[in-house]
């Protein structure tokens, strides 16, 4: 049996405008299991609409549930809609997704796996962050902390907010899907090769000034390092790395 996304539709922002988040992330999956690619685009209106309900419940807790059980279960499928949900529901205006890859970004010691699309404003990477604390050093440090975490909509919110800014009206509504990482005012860029007897570069390194608002309300600023990783499998891995350093150059900040 096919899926009621009319149902589905109602049920979904119900459950989003009562608190219940946890509930929208079971039934969105019940959902993926049934549908097919040709109903990605239905399926993918929900899950925008859900979103913008509240962007931070969703992403701290029915993203999470949605994407642990939808990754472990069904990863090509996960994957396939993923690609299909960022550039047709997320993209900014103006914007490119220039490389799109199985991989994973690390910021210090957080690392999130699964899908890496790099823009010429950002890259976002979807899937399960480790648990692992995120090395942050600049201004404000400790608080900065507890931003860097898969999900934290005040990480992704300020974000959001430097790249908007630079590119449209403050009334453009940003769709949050996975976790960002700025681009614009890198530095320190560097291809390597990470690894026990790693020979081939497999990652581009670079540092990003990130602003953000303390719990105070004064605004600070963390310089992050950001390490974007392609699996070593893919064939086309130079490529990629050199298309997505030229990209981070082109957005750095000014010698």
């Amino acid at each position: 049996m096919g899926v009621d996304f009319d149902k589905l539709r109602k049920e979904v922002i119900e459950k989003m405008q009562k608190g219940k988040s946890g509930d929208v992330g079971n039934e969105l999956r019940k959902a993926f299991e049934k549908i097919e690619p040709s109903e990605y685009q239905n399926f993918g209106g929900i899950m925008k609409d859900a979103i913008l309900v509240d962007p931070a419940m969703f992403s701290e807790k029915a993203y999470i549930l949605f994407d642990k059980m939808m990754r472990a279960r069904k990863a090509d499928k996960l994957a396939e809609f993923e690609r299909f949900f960022v550039q047709n529901f997320c993209k900014l205006p103006g914007e490119e997704f220039a490389a799109i890859f199985d991989g994973w970004v690390e910021t210090g010691k957080s690392v999130i796996k699964g899908q890496v699309f790099v823009s010429n404003y950002r890259v976002i990477a979807t899937g399960v962050q480790e648990a692992k604390a995120a090395r942050v050093s600049g201004g404000g440090v400790f608080a900065f902390l507890s931003l860097v975490q898969l999900g934290s909509y005040m990480y992704n919110k300020s974000i959001m907010e430097q790249i908007t800014k630079s590119i449209t009206d403050s009334g453009f509504q940003m769709v949050n899907y996975g976790v960002l990482y700025p681009i614009k005012g890198g530095y320190e860029i560097e291809q390597e090769a990470k690894g026990f007897r790693a020979k081939q570069a497999d990652r581009v390194n670079y540092k990003v000034d990130v602003p953000y608002l303390d719990k105070k309300g004064n605004q600070q600023v963390a310089d992050i390092d950001v390490s974007i990783v392609v699996n070593i499998k893919d064939p086309d891995i130079q490529a990629k790395l050199d298309k997505i350093e030229s990209i981070v150059r082109a957005n750095a900040k000014p010698m």
